[in-house]
């Protein structure tokens, strides 16, 4: 955003510089085929100017309708995924060829013994 607003001060510093040596011509016909090619440079710099705001929308705009089309898609995958979980099961392993998680099945553990601390002797 920052370039575009220092090409813009620089277009308004070519146009007063234009405008304002356009009554000296008379006085420096040397400027003039100078004043001539600024010109020029001032109407193709302000089309390209324009031709990039057009494409900036248009940026935009895509970028919307992008992110509309993966809220939807997404909606609709994970949709289709309830319908699978519930057709197959949870934890079934036909899940992963649609690119569903299965559920991890619950592993029983076994309760850890606990040793008891061995004796000190005691201390006389």
């Amino acid at each position: 955003m920052r370039s575009a607003k220092v090409f813009a001060n620089k277009i308004t510093n070519w146009d007063l510089t234009n405008t304002n040596v356009k009554p000296h011509l008379a006085e420096m016909p040397q400027v003039q085929p100078l004043q001539v090619e600024l010109e020029a440079v001032i109407a193709e710099g302000r089309a390209l100017d324009s031709q990039q705001e057009v494409a900036r929308s248009q940026a935009r705009d895509l970028n919307n309708q992008r992110l509309d089309i993966e809220k939807r898609g997404e909606n609709l995958r994970r949709r289709i995924a309830s319908h699978l979980r519930g057709t197959f099961g949870f934890t079934s392993e036909q899940l992963i060829q649609f690119g569903v998680n299965p559920r991890p099945r619950s592993i029983r553990r076994k309760k850890a013994e606990v040793k008891p601390a061995p004796e000190t002797p005691a201390v006389k």
